[in-house]
């Protein structure tokens, strides 16, 4: 069964009576009495939830442009699951909700599509069978709830329909698009090369590509192919062996630092569409992490809407290129919405002009300040496979907007000694400009006693590290700002956070930034302070506590008082965002946020 919603209609939500494991075609039809463009999207989620931000938000941008376009709610895990999770199994705390938009028009019978009805596979391969369909190809997963194929069959009914009912929607049957975002791109890639009804053009944004070692999405690939997939089907869902001389023209965008996707998955495809002389065009912005949806809030990442506008434009979809600046002001965003503006000056900063190359790679650079972050896995970006695990340096970027660039360099397992050893410092150092800062956090794996290649005294190596950094930063004309670590929760008998959650570091610290004048920024005791205001249980919500069968990445569940939950992460980045708009030192700094920080814990 495949529900239909017209956005168009009226704002009635859908009947929360209504399975949710039924998929779920969006439709955001501009008013309109010419037929025109239509474009489909496909948003992330790892095949397992939908990410809300790549769904209802691009369908608004797409209006700007004058194109018609539909969300569709294709099977995940967290969907297919629903029924067990409403019988007592707890949903998942990953912190994403599936693509579902604000408002929805009411459903009504002649608005379903029957589809194969779908119950858990047994998909192992007969190996004495072979075939040269690409949608014969088979994992062995007795787990497996539902067939790759069929997956396959959501996407192209979805499109059968916007062409069946093009009359009644206004849409130009000849002119359906097709975007997908990570794993939705996988899924949208597969459709424009191997499936049985295909879009007319196809847009892939941080697309999941190939199910190789070493380059795929570990996550992707458990939940369309299960746990032991067969190397037949391995290479018959990858979508760059696919492609052919009926792929339809195509524009893919992603980062060459996604730490979740890597960028290799758009070269191969790219490759791909290059041997079959497929019109494309590929944009390799320099930095950004994965998942960014629309990028308002990203410095140069949000180029790529005008990008694909204008490559839009030359297809004949759509009106003139339009700018993020133009979407109207109730378009949803994939991050908060400053409350305040910036500075004039931070908003003048001058940006070098984006090079737009027809099957190559574009580079985006800019000549904003940048933030750097080192440290360990308390600020590290995380991958898929690690989520709802989250850094706090993953959300400082949305609060300085287009005026400052968050560079996040932490990662995990780092003290200061093994980040020094590493050459990490070094690599930071070189991307350095003047004026830019350096926020340096360390301390819970210089704890690490029984480990020599990480372990700091802090009363010695641990300062004598921290001066090296100082130095090193202070040479290239860059600042440098040091965080204490952000505390453990850790409680005392008597129901306060305990002082000595990551030793005597946080003192280490601030006598370094004493000693050598250096701005300080005391996260360990404000994180302490947030702990004791929020008490012993309502803290544990900050932290990665996952029961056993709750998220498929941590199969037999997690007690960690260390890591943060995305909640954590983000009260964490506030902390951050306060201590650095309530230090003098940091004026320069002040004028660049964009809102100013409002706990959600």
């Amino acid at each position: 069964m495949l529900h239909i919603i017209n956005h168009s209609r009226d704002n009635t939500m859908r009947n929360p009576d209504e399975p949710s494991s039924i998929p779920t075609l969006h439709l955001y039809l501009l008013d309109s009495d010419n037929p025109r463009p239509c474009i489909l999207i496909l948003p992330g989620g790892g095949y397992h939830h939908l990410a809300d931000h790549e769904g209802e938000p691009v369908a608004r941008w797409l209006n700007t442009l004058g194109i018609h376009a539909a969300v569709l709610e294709y099977s995940t895990y967290l969907s297919l699951t629903a029924a067990d999770r409403i019988d007592g199994i707890a949903p998942t705390s990953s912190g994403h909700t599936p693509a579902m938009p604000s408002s929805a028009a009411a459903f009504s019978e002649k608005d379903s599509i029957t589809t194969p009805s779908r119950s858990p596979v047994d998909l192992s391969v007969n190996k004495d069978q072979t075939s040269t369909d690409a949608r014969q190809a088979t994992a062995s997963s007795a787990s497996l709830l539902i067939d790759p194929s069929e997956r396959l069959q959501e996407t192209e009914e979805a499109l059968r329909l916007l062409r069946q009912y093009a009359d009644e929607w206004t849409i130009l049957p000849q002119q359906i698009g097709l975007i997908g975002f990570s794993a939705g791109g996988h899924l949208a890639a597969l459709t424009a090369t191997i499936g049985h009804i295909r879009p007319d053009l196809l847009l892939l944004a941080y697309p999941v590509i190939t199910f190789h070692e070493p380059y795929t999405h570990s996550g992707s690939r458990l939940h369309f192919l299960g746990a032991s997939p067969e190397p037949q089907a391995i290479e018959q869902y990858s979508a760059e062996q696919q492609v052919s001389e009926s792929t339809p023209p195509t524009f893919i965008w992603t980062t060459a630092d996604d730490a979740s996707v890597p960028a290799v998955n758009s070269l191969l495809f790219s490759q791909a569409l290059v041997a079959h002389h497929i019109p494309h065009e590929l944009h390799l912005m320099e930095s950004g992490r994965h998942g960014l949806g629309l990028a308002l809030e990203h410095p140069y990442c949000r180029q790529w809407t005008e990008l694909a506008a204008s490559w839009l434009g030359r297809h004949g979809y759509g009106q003139q290129a339009r700018t993020l600046s133009d979407m109207p002001s109730d378009v949803p965003a994939d991050s908060p919405q400053p409350n305040v503006a910036a500075s004039s000056q931070a908003d003048n900063v001058p940006v070098r002009p984006n090079q737009v190359l027809s099957g190559k790679i574009a580079t985006t650079s800019t000549s904003r300040p940048t933030l750097f972050i080192a440290g360990d896995s308390t600020a590290a970006i995380k991958g898929a496979s690690e989520k709802p695990m989250s850094g706090w340096g993953e959300y400082l970027q949305p609060y300085f907007g287009e005026a400052v660039t968050v560079a996040n360099h932490a990662i995990n397992g780092r003290s200061t000694r093994s980040f020094l050893a590493e050459g990490r410092l070094q690599h930071l150092s070189s991307k350095l400009q003047p004026g830019d800062y350096v926020l340096i956090q360390f301390g819970h794996n210089d704890q690490k006693a029984d480990d020599p290649a990480r372990y700091t005294d802090p009363d010695t190596d641990y300062r004598s590290y921290l001066q090296q950094f100082i130095d090193m930063i202070k040479q290239r004309g860059a600042a440098p700002v040091l965080l204490t670590p952000v505390s453990r929760r850790r409680f005392l008998p008597n129901g306060i956070p305990d002082p000595q959650a990551v030793g005597r570091y946080p003192q280490a610290m601030r006598q370094t930034a004493a000693a050598l004048d250096i701005p300080l920024l005391d996260i360990f005791a404000a994180s302490q302070q947030l702990y004791a205001t929020l008490g012993e249980v309502d803290s544990r919500e900050l932290f990665m506590h996952i029961l056993s069968g709750q998220h498929p990445n941590y199969p037999d569940g997690i007690a960690d008082d260390t890591h943060f939950s995305v909640q954590g992460a983000q009260a964490i980045a506030e902390l951050v965002i306060s201590a650095i708009l309530q230090h003098p030192g940091l004026t320069a700094l002040h004028s660049c946020i964009r809102h100013s920080p409002v706990h959600t814990v």
